[in-house]
């Protein structure tokens, strides 16, 4: 074979390895999947004696092929539940106290300035997460999970995102949060989310905070 065959069949061949790589790249999942999170449960013992527990639940995540079929764009729905309870025989009456629940979420690349591929194509700004809730959920006086929340992500940093707050007038307290879209644009490499709960109580003597965070779970 002459040295000008040679070079036209590794034109080729390369060409042909960059269309392929092409292709896998835009044909993403072609099917949803789906993880179920281990439950979380935390408790402390508070100065004045009142016992503060935390837990998270029932969470499952759902994970869809984007509508718009592109490689920086990641979307899925979520499912979790979290609940404070309060015990015991403080030595002050509780003043106040809040349920909060919600996810942190990083990218590992931002492409948010544009980044312009080999193949004929570029992508614009905008890098950032909806988190959409529709109809609004309402979970309580002076509690809500917002219809949309939306943020920017930066590589290398973290976003953290309250689904709800839901105050502690009595012993217990939840917040349930089912089938709600997280959709994470202009992000390039794995989108990563981890859910937490917080639960605190104040009294006239001290106040409390005690957290508890779900296993990192892939987008």
């Amino acid at each position: 074979m002459n040295r000008f065959a040679s070079a036209h069949r590794n034109t080729i061949g390369a060409a042909f390895s960059t269309t392929a790589a092409a292709a896998l790249l835009f044909s993403g999942t072609a099917l949803a999947s789906a993880d179920t999170v281990p439950d979380k449960f935390r408790q402390t013992l508070t100065d004045d004696g009142w016992t503060l527990s935390v837990t998270k639940t029932s969470e499952n995540l759902d994970r869809y092929p984007n509508l718009a079929a592109t490689m920086f764009t990641r979307e899925g729905f979520v499912s979790l539940k979290a609940i404070a309870e309060v015990s015991g025989a403080g030595g002050q009456p509780i003043s106040a106290g809040t349920l909060t629940l919600g996810y942190q979420l990083g990218c590992q690349v931002d492409v948010s300035n544009g980044l312009t591929l080999g193949m004929g194509f570029s992508i614009g700004p905008n890098a950032s997460v909806t988190i959409s809730q529709f109809p609004s959920v309402s979970v309580g006086a002076s509690a809500s999970v917002s219809p949309n929340i939306s943020t920017t992500l930066k590589p290398g940093s973290i976003a953290t995102i309250d689904f709800g707050s839901k105050p502690l007038a009595g012993p217990r307290a939840s917040i349930t949060a089912e089938g709600v879209e997280i959709k994470i644009d202009a992000c390039m490499g794995p989108v990563t989310l981890r859910s937490y709960a917080t639960a605190r109580i104040s009294t006239p003597a001290a106040d409390n905070t005690v957290t508890v965070y779900g296993d990192p779970i892939w987008l």
